[in-house]
């Protein structure tokens, strides 16, 4: 029996915006700036982590169903900020930002060792699923280490790759530039669809770190002005008070003179003595006032201070964290390279079959399985199947029937090998 084989984009070639589905868990974050309170306000009842239904749908608290099936994070993202300011009678939208915090699963199943359901990672290819089930059913021979040591080199240069995105991030937020400066590792690669998924995520974090700590700058400095509007007002205030009791004094030295002579009635001065008090008086509470908005001036200052610093702490922590993580991935480089030197291309090709790869994928015409190469992309939903039609080993009891074919894999197809290796 022949099977339909279906072109399915390499990891190259795969669509850069990840259209949502159920089992979608989505990571929402809602705010507010609220300039009469000179604060930024988190929308509690919705900053929390959501599942996509079976329908495709989202129930989420002040907004209802939200439809996300095939929508995009960003598209579902306006969505709900427009129903909130429908709803809530808003003068503008809220901030509102949608993440997959974890997708859907990938299945595995067939030929392999641990088949079942496993975590999806942006750029996956279908020998990397494989490792996850802990690779091809154990042979004889030395390829029993062939599939894995495969897999665990590609998730090493996925990660590499997503430190060395992190790591340009962060190098730009330390040097307080308006746009993230990627390496030519990356730059000479983005065309790729996991290179592309992780600097659009980078950009993305990097637009809400700096748009975060902009809006808590403003405010602290919107709060700064009004403190100095008052200190200024109360500064004429006083000024207001010293020629009033300039004024004062004079007529109450002329007052004082005409009473000494018995011209003028005691109780007039007595009078303006009292009103001297009184000014007196309110003069030490405008000083008062003047202390309290210097003091909170000072606060003012001292908090941005604090948000810098911490910010810069922060950077410079994240930046010598991720340095670390690519020394550990260089070494565990280094050791898979040379268990795949241990490995003799020839005794994998007496100990063992060809393996055929198959996927079902969820929305594509017909039910049945098609052929796909190792290095073929795999999509949250997907289905792989793994098979080895000349197995020699009886297969562990509970595993999944072969469905037998033919290869789509030959001679001149790049391996898992040689895509590790190219993109090394």
């Amino acid at each position: 029996m022949t099977l339909p084989v279906l072109t399915f984009a390499s990891a190259s070639h795969a669509s850069d915006s990840y259209l949502l589905g159920p089992q979608d868990k989505l990571r929402i974050r809602v705010f507010e700036w609220r300039r009469s309170q000179d604060r930024v306000v988190q929308w509690e009842g919705l900053n929390d982590e959501f599942t996509v239904s079976a329908d495709g749908t989202v129930s989420l608290p002040l907004v209802g169903v939200v439809p996300a099936l095939d929508k995009t994070p960003t598209a579902v993202a306006q969505d709900i900020a427009g129903r909130l300011q429908r709803r809530m009678n808003l003068i503008a939208p809220p901030d509102t930002s949608v993440e997959v915090a974890q997708y859907r699963p990938i299945y595995v199943v067939g030929d392999v060792m641990k088949p079942g359901a496993f975590p999806f990672r942006p750029g996956m290819i279908v020998i990397q699923a494989v490792s996850l089930a802990e690779g091809l059913l154990r042979t004889p021979s030395q390829a029993r280490d062939m599939v894995t040591v495969q897999g665990e080199m590609g998730q090493i240069s996925l990660r590499r790759d997503a430190l060395i995105a992190r790591k340009a991030r962060l190098e730009s937020e330390a040097a307080g530039s308006g746009s993230i400066a990627f390496p030519a590792t990356l730059l000479t690669r983005q065309t790729a669809p996991a290179i592309a998924a992780l600097m659009q995520q980078e950009m993305l974090i990097f637009k809400t770190r700096a748009e975060a700590y902009r809006t808590q700058t403003e405010a602290l400095n919107d709060l700064k002005d009004y403190l100095e509007k008052e200190v200024s007002s109360l500064e004429a205030q006083m000024g207001a008070e010293m020629t009033q009791t300039d004024l004062l004094n004079k007529e109450l030295d002329g007052v004082s003179s005409l009473v000494a002579k018995g011209l003028a009635a005691a109780p007039r001065q007595y009078a303006l003595e009292r009103t001297k008090a009184e000014i007196q008086g309110d003069r030490l509470r405008l000083e008062a006032g003047m202390l309290r908005a210097r003091q909170e001036i000072s606060k003012a200052d001292l908090s941005l201070l604090e948000l810098k610093n911490k910010r810069e702490g922060d950077i410079a922590l994240d930046i010598r964290q991720t340095e670390q993580e690519l020394q550990e991935l260089a070494n565990r480089g280094n050791v898979a390279q040379g268990l795949l030197r241990q490995i003799s291309p020839l005794s994998l090709a007496r100990g063992r079959a060809t393996p055929v790869f198959m996927i079902m994928r969820a929305g594509q015409p017909g039910t049945d399985p098609v052929v796909v190469k190792d290095t073929d992309a795999v999509l949250p939903g997907d289905t792989v199947i793994a098979s080895l039609p000349e197995l020699a080993e009886p297969r562990p009891q509970g595993l999944p029937q072969m469905i037998p074919g033919e290869a789509a894999v030959g001679p001149d197809a790049p391996s898992a090998s040689s895509a590790i290796s190219a993109a090394n």
